[in-house]
């Protein structure tokens, strides 16, 4: 588990005060409160701590964004330094799930299997997305699984196949319909 988790990337300024307009990758917008302490992780790999003064999710065009106020930035030019930051936190204060919820970040690096077949290593989680850029709520996400020769395979996380998730051994154990694995790799 690396040691910070990414809530959020800053694509633009969005007014004239220093906001910022950023790409969402929580599931829970609503701990940008007042006084959120952060870290910006700029491209370079360099890192500064921030504090969101406040947060509002847009409508329109930018719907499934969220717009920061960080403490200090209060114009354009500020605004613009910030561009394709990460807004992160340490990984220890991620908010708790319910039970049979994960985060991807804990779904990656888990051995996929079907039955006695082990199918790969998850890498990734693609989520299925509308001409608008917005996830489509009701669609599986699919596991990005690289097999064993190095080939790459798509595998829908839907409930009706999962037998057991282990986070802490890194397994899932899926009962998948005849063929999906070669019609997918």
């Amino acid at each position: 588990m690396s040691d910070w988790l990414t809530l959020a990337r800053i694509v633009r300024p969005q007014g004239r005060r220093g906001e910022v307009l950023c790409d969402l990758l929580t599931d829970f917008p609503g701990q940008f409160t007042g006084g959120f302490a952060v870290s910006l992780l700029r491209p370079d790999g360099t890192r500064t701590p921030a504090t969101i003064d406040a947060h509002w999710l847009p409508v329109g065009r930018s719907a499934g964004r969220v717009v920061l106020q960080i403490t200090g930035i209060s114009d354009i030019s500020a605004a613009e330094t910030l561009a394709k930051c990460d807004v992160q936190i340490p990984q220890e204060q991620r908010i708790g799930l319910d039970d049979g919820t994960f985060y991807v970040t804990d779904l990656v690096g888990c051995t996929l299997a079907d039955g006695a077949n082990e199918i790969g290593v998850v890498q990734d989680l693609h989520f299925p997305y509308n001409a608008d850029g917005k996830i489509l709520p009701d669609a599986a996400a699919l596991f990005v699984v690289q097999r064993p020769n190095g080939d790459e395979v798509m595998i829908p996380f839907a409930n009706a196949f999962i037998r057991s998730i282990d986070v802490a051994a890194k397994r899932i154990e899926m009962n998948l319909p005849t063929g999906l694995v070669e019609m997918n790799g």
